[in-house]
């Protein structure tokens, strides 16, 4: 997953100094037949700021409206809304951010689609000085390629999830929230021939949780969740089917060499039933799975820091896995059930 934050010094509109007044404003934007649009809306009261950085490159074929709100009733906030419709191609990065809370954080939105002949989108989003929530969704029919990630971080925690489909219509539902931890989810769903789900979460240690699914000349339907706060989790069901299915959790500590990782890939004719989770921090690193596969070629997999066990199986099979590393024991098992 590629986490890479946006500019957010793009010039804008900064309100200021009205944390005694009741007050909204609202900024709306309604554009098509544009190429290329930065919009830029933040809030201050006392010491706190939040805010919304938007970056749109789209074609003349294509609709993006954005309206966003100011409310200093309370704690201050800003509320945003925006929707997408339309055909072609476009390229959209948003970032929104939020300080002097306590907890400073900041959570981006990427989205491109190639050559699509119909998408639509949709999101919304909640921003305070001391926590902030974010979710999309966003459909595309006839792409070349579509990518939507949507991450989010905060004191040294990250945490994101991400969809990709490649001459597959695939839609994605998003979410991202932040105020003491920094959790991320989406259900995705796509038919093509090659779709993608993927989550990650890396607590302030550099410990991380990956979890994934992938199908070829499918379709796939995933719903994953990860978080990362002192510790990182991440959990995955998934139902694949195809010509190839593959769908993994892993956990890992870099400075203790824990790892904990348990996948099963199914190779022709394969259908995948995939339920996994995956936690690390710095007593342990888990990972557990179990899964139902039909194809070819079914190969589980369950490896922790110095140990690897890996079966092979032809027609059908049930599996469940573990795997788990800490400072006085490791371990993987495989069982048929």
């Amino acid at each position: 997953m590629q986490m890479t934050n946006i500019n957010l010094a793009v010039g804008g509109r900064s309100l200021s100094g009205l944390h005694r007044i009741s007050i909204s404003i609202t900024c709306l934007l309604i554009f098509q037949g544009a190429y290329a649009i930065d919009f830029h809306f933040s809030a201050n009261s006392g010491s706190g700021t939040v805010g919304i950085a938007e970056s749109y490159n789209v074609e003349e074929s294509i609709g993006v409206s954005s309206r966003a709100s100011a409310s200093f009733d309370g704690e201050f906030r800003i509320a945003e809304e925006n929707c997408l419709w339309g055909s072609g191609n476009a390229d959209i990065n948003q970032a929104f951010y939020g300080s002097g809370g306590g907890a400073d954080y900041v959570i981006n939105y990427a989205l491109e689609t190639v050559g699509a002949s119909d998408i639509t989108g949709r999101g919304s989003a909640c921003l305070m000085p001391s926590k902030g929530s974010v979710s999309r969704s966003a459909a595309t029919a006839g792409a070349f390629e579509t990518s939507a990630e949507l991450w989010g971080t905060e004191g040294g925690d990250v945490a994101g999830v991400g969809s990709y489909g490649f001459l597959a219509d695939i839609s994605a539902s998003q979410a991202v929230a932040t105020g003491g931890s920094v959790a991320a989810s989406q259900k995705v769903e796509a038919q093509g021939i090659s779709a993608v789900a993927r989550g990650e979460g890396v607590d302030s240690e550099g410990s991380y949780v990956d979890i994934y699914a992938q199908v070829y000349y499918g379709t796939l339907d995933a719903s994953q969740g990860v978080k990362a706060g002192n510790s990182a989790a991440g959990r995955q069901s998934a139902v694949v089917d195809g010509d190839f299915a593959y769908a993994y959790c892993q956990a890992y500590n870099p400075e203790k060499d824990y790892l904990a990782y348990v996948d099963n890939y199914i190779l022709g004719n394969a259908y995948f039933e995939f339920l996994g989770e995956a936690e690390v921090d710095e007593r342990e690193a888990r990972a557990h799975q179990i899964s139902y596969a039909e194809g070819d070629f079914l190969w589980p997999w369950a490896q922790s820091t110095y140990e690897l066990e890996e079966r092979f199986w032809t027609g059908a099979g049930s599996f469940e896995s573990w795997a788990w590393t800490n400072a006085n024991d490791y371990g993987q098992d495989i069982v048929e059930l």
